[in-house]
């Protein structure tokens, strides 16, 4: 197992190298000038050699391959440099927000999980009732509805006492308060739950023929001890990996969501850097997500192991 987390950990630096090239290329050939949008009106009155002087302070008048390599060896120091608009260090702004987004993250996930899964059970428990339809039905709606639309709906009657009933706050982060993080929450894990509903359900299907199944049940086992330590358990490996894919989109939703709700998350960060191509945040942010990403992977194939003994790793 040692040997195996140790391999997987040094694929990813290849993994991240190849991630951090094509973001950096993005960003490079990205239309915009920072000065311009920090400036403003103001831009236009600046004579060339002011323009001329600011550009060498960034360091965005270098070809290409020197300012590559220049971040490159600057981020493999964990100096991820200054913001070009905020004035403040990256490593700062994501350390303020990076708990936020994954705050917000997980919540996401309890909610998909704490949904999709005992739904996913009793909709294959039920198969070809009327709650077996109504639960592939709803999450046919889950699927198809963007996490921006939830959002607003969710805002709309969830909010506010004219239109449906004011049960959360409209938006913001209220300093950490649970009732600011439940509605987010809410939106964001939607989508996953639908997912997880689909994967469990079939996986449970697929599982409830099997002869060991049957072999537990001859013994005069309890159902609840068949259903939770045989059926349910060997049908988890495919909800397991479905989790574990859908984290990176978790980290996209959780953007927008961090947007329509006011959350002071890296989607409140990344998507103003975008707009004024403010290269060092939108890298940091980006290579600190595909971090996340790839050792949530990691954490998954290992899982894999707790969950069905049958799978070792060498």
């Amino acid at each position: 197992m040692t040997k195996y987390i140790w391999r997987r950990l040094l694929q990813m630096i290849p993994t991240l190298l190849i991630i951090y090239t094509i973001t950096f290329a993005l960003a490079y050939l990205m239309p915009g000038d920072p000065i311009r949008a920090t400036m403003g009106e103001e831009y236009y009155r600046l004579e060339p050699e002011q323009i001329e002087r600011m550009e060498e302070e960034l360091g965005i008048n270098r070809p290409f391959m020197v300012q590559y390599l220049d971040f490159l060896w600057r981020t493999l120091r964990l100096d991820l440099g200054k913001s070009f608009v905020q004035k403040q260090q990256v490593v700062d702004i994501i350390g303020y927000r990076l708990p936020r987004t994954l705050q917000l993250m997980m919540g996401g996930m309890v909610v998909s999980l704490l949904i999709g899964v005992p739904t996913g059970i009793i909709s294959a428990l039920k198969q070809y009732s009327w709650i077996d339809h109504l639960v592939v039905v709803l999450a046919l709606i889950g699927l198809s509805m963007p996490v921006f639309w939830q959002g607003l709906l969710a805002q709309l009657f969830l909010t506010q006492s004219k239109t449906g009933i004011a049960l959360f706050p409209v938006a913001g982060y209220g300093d950490g308060q649970f009732i600011y993080m439940v509605l987010p929450s809410l939106v964001l894990g939607t989508s996953l739950a639908a997912v997880i509903t689909r994967i469990t359900r079939a996986s449970m299907l697929e599982v409830r023929g099997q002869e060991f199944l049957k072999t537990a049940q001859s013994k005069g086992l309890p159902r609840q001890v068949v259903l939770l330590n045989h059926h349910l358990r060997n049908a988890l490996i495919p909800v397991i990996t479905v989790v574990g894919i859908q984290i990176s989109g978790l980290m996209t939703g959780s953007l927008l969501t961090e947007t329509i709700f006011n959350w002071p998350g890296l989607g409140r960060a990344i998507v103003p850097a975008i707009q004024t191509r403010d290269t060092p945040v939108i890298m940091g942010i980006l290579v600190y997500g595909a971090l996340i990403v790839l050792f949530v992977n990691l954490l998954t194939d290992l899982i894999y192991a707790l969950v069905d003994p049958r799978i070792r790793y060498s």
